[in-house]
Formats: C-alpha cells, sequence, structure tokens
C-alpha cells in the first residue's frame, strides 16, 4: 500500500477518534445532568438517546475503518498499555449505547432516539429491569470516564518522557512505525 493511501487511512482514523471523543464526551457528561432538569428530562433522555445510537454505530464504523485497513497493529501490540486500552474502550463503547437502549427500553414512556427510533417500543414497562439497567449504564459510565482520565494520563507521560516515541508532544509516525516493524 502506497504511503499517500496509508496516510489517509490515519487521518480518517484520527478524525474518527476526535468526533467520537467529543460526541462520547457530551454524552457522558450531559447523562450525569439529567435528573437536574425535571421538567425538560423527557428532552433530555431523547437527545442522549439518539447521541447514544450515533456512538454505537460511529464506534462499528471506526473498528471496521481500523480492522479492513490494518491500522494500528504493530507487532507485540498487546503489550503497550495504550494499545490494550484501545481493547477495552472498544467493547466498552459498544456495550454503554446498548445498555442505555435496554434501559429505555423498559421505561414507562415513550424514549424517542431522533424523535423517531422509538427505544421504548422493544418490551413493556418494567421498573426492575429499568432500574437494573440504568445502574449498569452508570457504572460502565464511571468505568468510561475512568479509562478516558487513564488515556489521558498515559499519553500525557508518553509527550513528556524521553523514553517514549512522543517524545515533547509528537505523534509516532504510524506509517514510519508500520515501515520498520516490516511487512
Amino acid at each position: 500500500m502506497s504511503g499517500s493511501k496509508r496516510k489517509f487511512y490515519y487521518t480518517v482514523a484520527k478524525v474518527l477518534h476526535w468526533a467520537a471523543a467529543f460526541i462520547i464526551a457530551f454524552n457522558l457528561l450531559s447523562g450525569w445532568r439529567i435528573s437536574d432538569f425535571p421538567e425538560q428530562k423527557h428532552w433530555i433522555i431523547m437527545i442522549h438517546s439518539g447521541i447514544g445510537v450515533t456512538i454505537f454505530f460511529l464506534m462499528v464504523f471506526r473498528w471496521w475503518w481500523r480492522k479492513s485497513h490494518n491500522l494500528y497493529a504493530p507487532p507485540g501490540w498487546w503489550r503497550r498499555p495504550s494499545m490494550l486500552l484501545q481493547w477495552i474502550f472498544y467493547p466498552l463503547l459498544l456495550i454503554q449505547p446498548v445498555i442505555g437502549m435496554l434501559q429505555a427500553a423498559f421505561i414507562d414512556y415513550d424514549v424517542l432516539a431522533f424523535g423517531f427510533i422509538n427505544l421504548s417500543a422493544i418490551a413493556t414497562a418494567d421498573e426492575g429491569l429499568r432500574s437494573l439497567f440504568l445502574e449498569l449504564h452508570g457504572l460502565t459510565a464511571l468505568l468510561l470516564i475512568l479509562l478516558v482520565l487513564v488515556h489521558g494520563v498515559e499519553r500525557s507521560r508518553q509527550a513528556f518522557t524521553d523514553d517514549s516515541p512522543q517524545v515533547q508532544g509528537q505523534a509516532p509516525d504510524p506509517i514510519r512505525a508500520d515501515a520498520e516493524a516490516g511487512p
């Protein structure tokens, strides 16, 4: 594969990364505030749900993009903390929206993601199951926030230590790293 094509694939991957990061951060932060607005709660939940559905499909697309273009798969990847962290992030970022959709499925009013996807029509209202999925959704959100913080600390450490390829804040060149690793 040519260097310019590979660079394009990595550029798309970076754009997808940051788009996902901003959307996920927004949804994680807004989810904690839903109960602070009782009069607007219904609308906020619908917006939150729509964004959750978007996150699910964005993460599926990101995973497909990485796998189909063989990105970020250096030899010995399992020994690198940042790579392990990514392999924890992806499943959690797919599971979290599903848990949210299950929570919405058992709620006692209509939750319309994007205003037309009726998530609450999946099942009949059940307070016990709704509470269970609400608890799981909150715990998964806490875990995701913790992982984001660990990811930030790790990237900062790499940016400011000499034992890292990211000396002085420069990310490693994935094209050069792939070339050095061989076929």
